[in-house]
């Protein structure tokens, strides 16, 4: 080997080193943020943007790596990772945050909100009540997020609590709350993962789901189902929460910048997301893949009884029935002044 060859590949062995501690100074706060989303949906992409956006504002130091479609198992799962240290954060649903703060569960139990307006008043009262809550209990709450009014969809006509009863509908593992509501209207779900129920429509497992219309066509669950009951039975909120001694090992600058982007990012895709849904119901049904069934007026009335009977019963002794009373005060509130 000549000089000259020799003075080449020791240059590039230092530009390899000096790349390599780049590299490493730049992923100082590193965030692993887990997701149920799949990779390439609207969620997980806003995330991604994020992504990039924080790594250029601070030169690099802070890097979000996300672990898209549940691959991180379950919230529970999910949480347990965070307190180990082998993740930062996550998505979470209503349910999920329960399990942080328990009565945040509240918010998502079923005709709790029947439209997003209520909601939204709702949120514009208590929500800072609730932050206040997570970062108690170990988190940082970065922004809100919703996936939509949620629907029954079935292989079969099923639009009452009577066809509920003879069909097979799913019940997510770890889903408490679905399940006492299912046992109060006397119908038997099937326990199933979510990474699990394309599968189990596929293979008879489960023919009923419940979902929103922009959810059920990026799962591909639209594809194994025929119907949907014309009435919503919840509304699918949640938000992404990291660990706050993540988020306090920061400089204050990352830390504002951070929230910023979650906040302004997902303040914006919350809306869109609502008029996904309502672009997506339409897309189906003028596709002829969905046919809308009607709800009766007493089937709704069946419902919500069942639903304000598990609601007051589970707020006897298991959650706060005076949250429970001030989430609907305000609801009410919203009803005479709109």
């Amino acid at each position: 080997m000549n000089k000259n060859s020799k003075l080449f590949y020791f240059l590039i062995i230092i530009l390899i080193i000096s790349s390599t501690l780049t590299i490493s100074a730049k992923s100082k706060y590193l965030i692993k943020i887990a997701t149920d989303s799949p990779d390439n949906s609207t969620w997980a992409n806003s995330i991604k943007d994020i992504s990039n956006k924080i790594y250029q504002k601070t030169n690099g130091e802070v890097k979000i790596d996300l672990y898209p479609g549940g691959v991180m198992g379950d919230q529970s799962t999910v949480i347990k990772k965070i307190k180990l240290g082998q993740l930062n954060g996550s998505t979470f649903s209503s349910g999920g945050l329960g399990l942080i703060y328990k009565d945040y569960a509240i918010m998502g139990f079923p005709m709790v909100f029947q439209t997003y307006e209520e909601y939204d008043y709702v949120l514009s009262k208590m929500g800072s009540f609730f932050e206040k809550k997570f970062e108690d209990n170990g988190y940082i709450l970065l922004a809100w997020s919703e996936v939509g009014m949620v629907y029954i969809f079935s292989k079969n006509r099923v639009n009452s609590v009577a066809t509920l009863r003879n069909s097979k509908p799913l019940l997510l593992e770890g889903d408490e709350i679905s399940s006492i509501l299912y046992k109060e209207v006397n119908v038997t779900p099937v326990p199933i993962q979510l990474s699990d129920v394309l599968t189990g429509l596929q293979t008879g497992l489960i023919d009923t789901v419940t979902s929103p219309p922009y959810a059920l066509i990026v799962t591909q669950w639209y594809t194994k189902v025929k119907y949907m009951a014309d009435s919503p039975i919840t509304l699918m909120i949640g938000a992404i929460m990291i660990d706050k001694k993540t988020f306090y090992s920061m400089p204050s600058s990352y830390q504002r910048d951070l929230k910023s982007m979650f906040k302004s990012t997902f303040g914006k895709l919350n809306q869109k997301i609502r008029q996904d849904n309502e672009n997506s119901l339409k897309l189906l049904k003028e596709r002829g893949q969905i046919t809308i069934l009607p709800v009766a007026q007493k089937d709704k009335e069946v419902f919500i009884t069942a639903c304000t009977n598990v609601a007051n019963r589970l707020t006897e002794k298991e959650y706060s029935r005076d949250i429970l009373n001030r989430i609907r005060a305000y609801v009410n509130e919203y009803s005479k002044n709109k």
